[in-house]
């Protein structure tokens, strides 16, 4: 899947089957950053649609998708309320997506890029057209981690242990920092050394600890090597991760650890940084 985003004069190309590293300045590589984490899970959330089509199977499913992503787009960005300026394209074997963020709107156009041959009739061509394009998806989970990462875990490092009596986390509305500390949830039991500190998991008080005190009081390298060495290790082929700033905190030896993770790492990824240590991650 190959996504093209523009934000003011900047257009990065993100191949989602490799390790792409964005070398912008400024606030817009934040932006292209949150776009693209955006886009493919605008992606990601689209449903089965062979129970929605009416009329011509190709049309209808093709109005259909461009329906559900408008709206997965909205409900992340309205909720959050998180808006910026940006034009994108999303090409995929058999679709291409264009559009537009705007602070007020979101547009997109689908145009199929491949028809299939319908030899059958009613839900039987729905179904059939429904699985011509679906299997053509690349459906990725995106993660984010944030170059605010040792704050937020600062401010919310209760919310990371699993709670075994409710559901965890922050609201949604929290935007970002929600799909952040949501998706960093430590089990009971956790334990980890990091530069010579354990971070681990008291059980009785379902929080996160470093050494003998809770992990507010940890450094903020520490921090960010937890969050980074989390995502970074438990990361699959069905994840695509976007890590802001990988070098934030950290001293020259504790970004070759991190360069280290990143190649053993099993899912592909967009990395903003400045740190031309990461330059080797390009393509891999």
């Amino acid at each position: 899947m190959l996504i093209r985003v523009k934000v003011g004069n900047e257009l990065t190309e993100v191949d989602t089957s490799k390790n792409t590293v964005l070398y912008a300045e400024g606030e817009s590589k934040y932006y292209i950053d949150r776009t693209t984490y955006y886009l493919i899970k605008g992606i990601y959330g689209i449903p089965r649609l062979y129970g929605f089509i009416k009329g011509d199977p190709v049309e209808g499913w093709r109005q259909n998708f461009e329906r559900y992503f408008i709206q997965n787009l909205k409900n992340e960005l309205e909720v959050a309320k998180t808006w910026f300026t940006a034009s994108f394209e999303i090409e995929m074997r058999s679709l291409l997506v264009k559009g537009s963020i705007q602070p007020s709107s979101i547009a997109a156009k689908v145009e199929l890029k491949e028809k299939p041959e319908i030899k059958s009739s009613g839900i039987q061509a729905n179904f059939d057209v429904d699985s011509f394009y679906f299997s053509s998806l690349e459906k990725l989970k995106p993660k984010i981690i944030p170059s605010s990462r040792a704050g937020l875990i600062y401010a919310f490092y209760k919310f990371l242990v699993f709670q075994y009596e409710g559901a965890p986390g922050i609201p949604k509305a929290f935007g970002i920092a929600a799909d952040f500390i949501n998706g960093m949830i430590l089990p009971q039991g956790f334990s980890d050394v990091i530069n010579g500190h354990k971070i681990w998991v008291n059980n009785e008080e379902s929080t996160v600890y470093v050494d003998t005190l809770p992990l507010h009081n940890a450094p903020s390298n520490i921090l960010s090597l937890l969050a980074l060495r989390y995502y970074i290790t438990t990361a699959t082929e069905g994840d695509f991760l976007i890590i802001e700033d990988p070098e934030a905190h950290l001293s020259e030896k504790e970004v070759s650890e991190v360069v280290s993770w990143i190649k053993s790492c099993k899912a592909k990824m967009l990395i903003s940084t400045n740190d031309s240590r990461f330059g080797s991650l390009v393509n891999s």
